[in-house]
């Protein structure tokens, strides 16, 4: 019968069968475990990273979930990779600001640059500079002239005949200059008798110089043998601005330096007078080195000199007082205290943006410090106005001849 052909499987088919099922099984089983080692191997790069493998799974789905956890732990990996890399970047960018060049270097900058102020810090100069020496006995204390040519007389508003006076048509107006001296020059100007108009008048267009040396380093002679030159070289920047105006008579201005004033003696590498009158150990109150009182001429503010005949030198009008550390200066009749180190780093130029501002000062000439100091905020550029300008400019040279308008009735010519 039909029913009989297809009745219950015998047993050796069965055994045949089971043992088809159980080969299938073990392959499938050594292929997922194997596709998982052969991609973790290359996508762990970091030593930390593990990956596991639950070889407990089911057969079933052993495989996606061991392709997964390979998948996520080598993302992983190669995520901290980048981490390791910019962790060593930052480091060596933070390091770099750190570094003491760097920041060195504009302190160096710094100390170039110099204002022509009491508060300003000056430029430093090396000791070696400072304490630079020469033997050599060269005599430099003959007087040296200097002349100056006119500068412009601007608007002329004299009449013919007269003395030759005016009013600025260029740099800086007639109406700032006229505020200044009516409110900044005019009640001191006119008040004082010893200006260095007035000296100079009192010595027919010459100054004589005493060099106070207030330093701990040596003064070189040939260093010293510049001074001279220096002095020479401001004021002929000043009288040019005073040559031909209101018959101003000096075309030149002499200045002779004819002592050096120092704690000892061993402070300068010379010890003749070939540069002047040394004195050694003659200190004001503070202990600082000075040229003697017997020897000043303007002593009490006069400006026609007093009796000088005690004095083992010659007599001096002014002091160029050279002071180290200082950091600016200060100036008025009795001379100019300028700060050493930018001093020497200034020495060879034609204006010596310190030096000339304090000079300015004795000719009666203030300082613009603050803006009610001036008559407007576009007042010019000018040497007296705090590091505004490194030489003399002509909102200078104006209120100078104002100065002179203003007193001149004080003098014969």
């Amino acid at each position: 019968m039909a029913s009989s052909r297809f009745s219950r499987p015998s047993a050796r088919h069965l055994l045949v069968a089971a043992v088809l099922l159980i080969a299938l099984l073990t392959t499938g089983a050594s292929a997922a475990k194997c596709t998982a080692k052969t991609s973790t191997a290359p996508t762990t790069t970091s030593p930390d990273l593990e990956v596991t493998i639950d070889d407990t799974t089911d057969v079933t789905t052993e495989t996606p979930e061991a392709t997964t956890a390979v998948t996520v732990d080598a993302s992983e990996a190669t995520t901290d990779a980048p981490e390791a890399e910019a962790e060593a970047s930052t480091d060596v960018t933070t390091d770099a600001p750190e570094i003491e060049v760097s920041t060195d270097a504009p302190e160096a900058t710094t100390a170039t640059p110099t204002t022509a102020t009491e508060e300003t810090s000056a430029p430093t100069a090396t000791e070696s500079s400072t304490a630079a020496s020469s033997s050599t006995e060269t005599s430099t204390s003959t007087s040296s002239s200097v002349s100056s040519e006119a500068a412009t007389f601007g608007d002329v508003t004299s009449a013919d005949g007269e003395c030759v006076v005016g009013n600025p048509n260029t740099y800086i107006s007639t109406a700032y200059v006229d505020w200044v001296w009516e409110n900044r020059m005019k009640t001191d100007v006119v008040a004082y008798k010893n200006w260095i108009f007035d000296q100079l008048v009192a010595n027919n267009g010459s100054l004589t110089y005493c060099v106070r040396w207030d330093s701990n380093s040596t003064l070189a002679k040939t260093t010293a043998s510049k001074f001279q030159d220096v002095l020479n070289r401001q004021f002929k920047a000043w009288n040019h601005w005073l040559v031909g105006y209101d018959c101003w008579p000096f075309e030149e201005v002499d200045v002779t330096i004819v002592g050096y004033a120092v704690r000892e003696a061993s402070m300068l590498d010379w010890s003749d007078d070939s540069l002047g009158t040394i004195y050694e150990g003659v200190l004001d109150t503070d202990g600082i080195p000075q040229c003697p009182d017997e020897c000043y001429k303007h002593l009490g503010a006069l400006a026609s000199g007093v009796d000088t005949s005690s004095c083992a030198g010659e007599g001096f009008d002014m002091s160029m007082w050279l002071t180290e550390g200082l950091g600016g200066g200060y100036g008025y009749d009795w001379g100019q205290q300028v700060d050493w180190d930018n001093f020497l780093a200034q020495i060879d130029d034609e204006q010596l943006q310190i030096l000339a501002h304090e000079i300015g000062h004795g000719f009666g000439l203030p300082d613009f410090y603050e803006t009610t100091d001036k008559p407007a905020d576009d007042f010019p550029a000018c040497i007296m106005e705090a590091g505004a300008s490194m030489t003399i400019t002509d909102g200078d040279g104006w209120m100078l001849r104002r100065a002179l308008e203003n007193i001149k009735d004080r003098y014969s010519f």
